[in-house]
């Protein structure tokens, strides 16, 4: 049978593929890998033995996104359409990649054994929580980026990506420049290798894991954090019905009078502006409409788990939690996110596992400042994990929907997100509100190159700045209503 007949089930696909106008990862990987591979892909998915090969054609993929499912497994990766247009091209180019990344020295692949463990997409229920970052080593690497950059010099580019999508885009741009001037015929491997062997990943990395689940046993006592109020539920449950008229919403409000006080403050409040005062909260709901009446009703619910902690401290976290929930909405329109209704919650509670840990008397270094990937490993040092994982891990027993599970847990590593978006959306949304501005070498590099590909007149610098102003006027009002 020639190569054709072999490859033709994938031609077929890519045929399917091309007229719906989508991608398509053709990963190819050494016989000897087979079983491996097999159980990393999709049930979608379509794999086939070629030679000493076996192809899998991964659907609506592109390089990085295929790569973190076959990690630590050698693989060449190509993709429709950006690298052929034919499925033999494209065989031949994933076949021509792997054989080139398989001269990689043979301690690549011990280095990459450590760093996959945190790929835990599909893991159990908890261990997301506990194995899905490892900040401790993301600030190892920042700060050795001389030698690690050279240490990257060996990795094929989609592998890279997994080292790089945690870190700022400042140190990436300085390890690539490392990378790019090493001589990658080395035999014995860069520094960068010596250094993470003596650093011991395994052993660090078990050790926080066992701190992480110590520390969430501790925290499951706290019963009143994992208990949303009923009236949150029966908002955001009548919101998502889009049938849902203003009068029903209504009578659900009407039922909690802090809800019905707010709804009402809100709009007679100078930001709307009306001449006569509003006293009908089914009016009210039809002037807010319901996305908004589900933003009030969950930020009364966040507000009075925040009141628990030092009014200093629980003032601060909130005006910035209401800032970044505001921006996050506008970040999201801005960059075609399709789930731009959940940003507004996600951002309200993107720092909510800070106050957790406040409640408990843990001490949160630079609990109000900007979070850099060295204040989130001091954080996971403390606690074995960090704000992002805890407040994650609230939202899934206050079974919130998966997306914003996922958005909190990745806000601080966007590269890493299900829908990177969302994620990309909330850590600009941070960044900005810290700094008044995009701070463009502090930026998460899997978030920098998506900025790249934006349109500059609608997230320029002088836009953003805008922005920042109007959504700070907006915050203080509804900070004088709280008031």
């Amino acid at each position: 049978m020639d190569l054709k007949d072999i490859l033709a089930p994938l031609d077929v696909e890519l045929k399917k593929v091309s007229m719906l106008g989508g991608s398509l990862a053709v990963v190819v990987v050494p016989a000897s890998h087979a079983e491996l591979a097999m159980k990393a892909k999709r049930e979608t998915d379509t794999a086939l033995k070629c030679g000493d090969y076996l192809v899998v054609g991964l659907f609506g993929m592109g390089a990085d996104e295929a790569s973190t499912r076959f990690l630590s497994i050698p693989k060449g990766i190509a993709v429709y359409p950006a690298d052929a247009g034919d499925i033999q091209t494209l065989f031949f180019e994933a076949a021509k990649r792997l054989n080139m990344n398989t001269l990689s020295a043979p301690w690549v692949k011990d280095v990459w054994e450590s760093i996959k463990q945190t790929n835990v997409q599909d893991a159990d229920r908890e261990d997301r929580f506990l194995k899905g970052s490892f900040y401790q080593f993301d600030a190892f690497v920042a700060d050795h980026p001389q030698d690690m950059g050279r240490m990257l010099s060996f990795m094929a580019p989609a592998d890279r990506r997994w080292v790089e999508d945690v870190l700022p885009i400042g140190v990436v741009s300085f390890m690539e420049a490392q990378s790019e001037s090493e001589d990658t015929g080395q035999e014995g491997g860069p520094a960068g290798a010596s250094l993470i062997e003596q650093w011991d990943f395994k052993s660090r990395f078990e050790t926080k894991v066992e701190q992480a689940r110590a520390t969430l046993r501790k925290f499951r006592s706290i019963e009143h954090l994992f208990t949303l109020p009923s009236i949150s539920h029966e908002v955001i449950e009548a919101a998502s019905d889009p049938m849902t008229a203003a009068p029903r919403m209504a009578r659900i409000i009407e039922k909690d009078p802090v809800l019905t006080s707010r709804v009402l403050k809100v709009v007679n409040s100078a930001f709307y502006g009306f001449r006569r005062q509003i006293v009908s909260v089914e009016h009210a709901v039809v002037i807010l409409g319901n996305d908004e009446v589900v933003n009030l009703a969950f930020s009364i619910a966040v507000h009075q788990i925040m009141d628990r902690v030092s009014p200093s401290h629980g003032a601060e976290l909130w005006e910035h939690s209401l800032m970044v929930a505001h921006l996050s909405q506008w970040f999201g329109g801005v960059l075609g996110s399709k789930a731009s209704r959940e940003l507004y919650t996600i951002g309200l509670l993107h720092d909510f596992g800070k106050i957790v840990f406040l409640q408990k008397g843990y001490r949160v270094p630079g609990f109000a400042e900007m979070s850099t990937v060295h204040r989130l490993a001091a954080e996971e040092m403390s606690m074995g994990i960090s704000h992002a994982e805890m407040g994650a891990y609230v939202a899934e027993r206050w079974n919130l929907p998966e997306e914003i599970v996922d958005t909190l847990l990745t806000h601080h590593q966007p590269g890493r997100a299900k829908d990177m978006m969302l994620s990309a959306s909330v850590h600009l949304a941070d960044a900005v509100a810290h700094r008044g501005a995009i701070p463009r070498d502090e930026v998460n590099s899997a978030v920098a190159r998506l900025l790249e590909g934006a349109d500059g007149s609608r997230i320029g610098d002088e836009v953003v700045s805008k922005r920042y102003d109007y959504t700070l006027k907006r915050v203080k009002t509804l900070l004088d209503i709280d008031g």
